[in-house]
């Protein structure tokens, strides 16, 4: 018999005791009630004893024993359980003789072992209770040195930061540029330096360098306020020599009168200029301030530009003996009396004969209203490889506005291209910024040609285009425009601010000064202008020959520093499309929205293919390029046409091109290369979209696997799955920005 069984035998028989006990307690019980308060008394005193004594005892216990040993105690009960259990039943369905004596005293040893049973749970509470101490004691424990640690942390971050503190702590001397300490002590007076003093004891040298640069300073403000009297009175000197030689013009215009024979004899130029003296004082104001401005920059730095006045010298004198005559309003209405026979026609005649005259009188309004100056300026600007830019000036005398037409003449004749970027008529277009030169900076000429109903735009041929900088060029100050400045690249050359007395006087101020200080800034972005016009054409006429990546033309110094060796996508076409089809697009909503894209720009489109993926990027090229970057619009054709709103990773390739261009140029030589720059890096990106698109590709699909020719080393990164399309030269490696 097991010891569960054991201990179940010696329960029953405790049990039989105790009911003993009790019957012999009730039969003393029943004698009288004298001992029942003491019986009372020493019982509770005898339960609490026993309370006690259990608890300890349970105690013991479970120090005495480990939880394997109780674990198989109960499973030895519990087995004895069933088993006297199953006697039970045997006997009820047996019923031998004197069996319910049998079931009774099995029945009575079941529920001893369930007194085994809950004895044993009472240990394992306790042994349970006794754990939780032990982990309290111990977290309590824990706590305490972590809090120990972290106050050790604090107070070394703290003296870390004080100690950073002292270290980076910087005086005002510091910021004080001093002489060198060797040649201190080789300047410096004795007095002052102190080289026994100072040598080894580094803050007397340091009060004594400070001294001495004091000193220095002192001198040099006084020899600073000597040399300032010293150039007044230079100055003054230069003003009375001016004023004599201003005395001497009558005689020297005496002595040219007589030396005119001579000029005849050796062919001098002088007449001529004096010819061109005398014409030009038949331009008007504006035209005159152009010509003068211009020619004096021409002749002080830039002889290379020429300046002539050009036109009917005649039509020109009668004009301005005409304007002396009072001037009839030209928008009146025709008041003129009919003759007697038109009054005896039909109403329906004389209604149009009415309506034609209204027509010949509008027409001859609309001539008079856009009529030109009989006289105009043709300004020649040439450049260093034998180029020139034509521009001829006229002064629209209704209007009171400068027109410019351009004409280009080249050293060479170039390849004509499907897109004529040389053309005259659009060379100077935008040349500043919001100036296409297709409306009138005169906000009075607004009012004027809508009373006569045209539109200035509709007659650019003829007239010309009104650009806002060649008001400027003629001293020309409307309120409604501000003057020209130019931003390209290191070189920017801002213009200055209207001067004070630059009020508005009948439709325009001739603004002498403003006129002078815009001429050089004109003039060099004419010639950049040509710069970057001929570097486009060139580009488009390799472009539109070009059937592979490697036929674009790159410099091989910006090859190597930009891009990596092999790219697999090919360039397959080249060619310019209309405002109309970029419009039809839906790749390029997003630009003409953020209105980045205007009919303004020229278009194009290029076709790139690797195997069965095709990309197309359609090219928005500004008026003003290299200045303005061109805006690239991606559309992808794989498994379906796909923009930059559907993938991802489409629109990070568009941000690549159109917001990291900066990486590809350092200098405005290489700003030149921009666009065929950004046709390869658009090709390196493709290779790169198709290699890391294949990583996540389906393995069983040929057609969505590349071979891995770029080196990145994570294909997609973050949450929107960012391709590595940035590439590190010097590492030859690509990543994600």
């Amino acid at each position: 018999m097991g010891r569960g069984e054991e201990d179940g035998e010696s329960g029953s028989r405790d049990a039989k005791r105790r009911r003993k006990n009790e019957g012999e307690g009730a039969k003393k019980n029943s004698g009288g009630t004298e001992g029942d308060s003491r019986t009372a008394a020493k019982e509770k005193t005898v339960v609490g004893d026993t309370f006690q004594a259990s608890l300890e005892h349970e105690a013991s216990e479970a120090h005495s024993r480990t939880e394997e040993e109780d674990q198989r105690l109960v499973a030895s009960i519990i087995s004895h359980v069933r088993t006297t259990m199953k006697e039970i039943l045997k006997l009820k369905q047996d019923r031998p003789e004197q069996w319910s004596s049998e079931v009774e005293e099995r029945r009575t040893q079941v529920l001893m072992l369930m007194l085994s049973l809950r004895r044993l749970s009472r240990v394992q509470k306790v042994r349970v209770r006794d754990a939780r101490e032990r982990t309290a004691e111990a977290r309590q424990g824990v706590d305490g040195v972590t809090l120990q640690l972290q106050n050790l942390l604090y107070e070394v971050a703290h003296l870390k930061k004080e100690v950073r503190r002292c270290l980076d702590f910087q005086s005002a001397d510091q910021e004080i540029d001093l002489v060198p300490v060797e040649q201190f002590y080789v300047e410096a007076p004795e007095d002052i330096s102190r080289p026994t003093e100072t040598v080894e004891n580094l803050h007397e040298q340091r009060l004594a360098r400070l001294q001495w640069e004091l000193v220095q300073r002192r001198d040099q403000t006084q020899l600073f306020d000597k040399l300032t009297k010293e150039k007044e009175a230079v100055a003054e000197a230069i003003s009375e020599q001016e004023r004599k030689l201003a005395s001497l013009a009558p005689r020297i215009n005496t002595i040219l009168e007589a030396t005119r024979p001579l000029q005849v004899a050796l062919d001098l130029p002088i007449d001529a200029k004096r010819e061109q003296q005398r014409i030009v004082q038949l331009l008007p104001s504006p035209l005159y301030t152009l010509w003068v401005q211009v020619s004096a920059y021409g002749e002080a730095f830039d002889s290379s530009i020429k300046v002539e006045v050009i036109g009917d010298m005649e039509a020109a004198r009668k004009l301005i003996a005409k304007e002396e005559e009072p001037r009839a309003d030209i928008y009146s209405e025709s008041d003129n009396e009919q003759d007697q026979q038109e009054e005896n026609l039909s109403r329906k005649k004389r209604s149009h004969k009415t309506q034609k005259m209204d027509a010949d009188d509008l027409d001859d309004g609309v001539r008079q209203t856009l009529g030109l100056h009989p006289l105009n300026v043709k300004v020649t600007v040439n450049t260093k490889e034998g180029n020139s830019v034509v521009v001829s000036f006229h002064y629209m005398q209704v209007l009171r506005i400068i027109t410019a037409k351009c004409t280009v003449l080249l050293q060479e004749n170039l390849k004509a291209t499907l897109t004529d970027v040389i053309s005259g008529d659009t060379l100077l277009s935008c040349l500043f910024p919001e100036d296409d030169g297709h409306t009138s900076p005169n906000p009075a000429n607004f009012f004027q040609l809508n009373h006569i109903h045209i539109n200035l735009s509709d007659h650019l041929a003829t007239t010309g285009r009104p650009y806002k900088w060649a008001q400027h060029l003629a001293g020309l100050s409307f309120s409604s425009y501000q003057q020209p400045s130019m931003t390209e690249d290191s070189q920017e050359v801002s213009a200055v601010s209207p001067a004070p007395d630059s009020s508005p006087g009948e439709g325009e101020v001739v603004a002498w000064q403003e006129s002078a200080e815009q001429v050089p800034i004109i003039i060099q972005a004419i010639r950049r202008r040509l710069q970057a016009r001929l570097a486009l054409h060139t580009q488009l006429v390799n472009l539109e020959t070009a059937n592979s990546t490697n036929c674009i033309a790159i410099p091989g110094e910006l090859l190597r520093h930009h891009f990596p060796g092999k790219v697999c996508s090919e360039l397959r076409s080249w060619r310019p499309i209309t405002w109309a089809d970029y419009e039809a697009s839906p790749a390029t909503q997003h630009f003409r929205e953020a209105q980045l894209v205007t009919s303004q720009h020229l278009f194009f489109l290029a076709v790139l293919e690797r195997k069965q993926v095709v990309l197309e990027a359609q090219v928005a090229v500004a008026p003003d390029h290299p200045s303005t970057v061109p805006v690239v619009a991606l559309a992808l054709r794989w498994e379906g046409l796909h923009h930059a709103d559907d993938i991802p990773q489409l629109r990070q390739m568009e941000k690549e091109i159109n917001v990291h261009w900066d990486e590809l140029v350092s200098c405005r030589s290489d700003r030149l290369q921009l666009l065929p720059l950004l046709l390869y890096r658009l090709a390196v990106c493709l290779d790169v979209f198709t290699e890391a698109s294949s990583a996540h590709s389906d393995p069983n699909n040929p057609g969505s696997h590349f071979h891995k020719e770029k080196i990145f080393f994570r294909p997609a990164r973050g949450p929107d799955r960012a391709f590595p399309f940035k590439y590190h030269p010097k590492l030859g490696v690509f990543s994600q920005r």
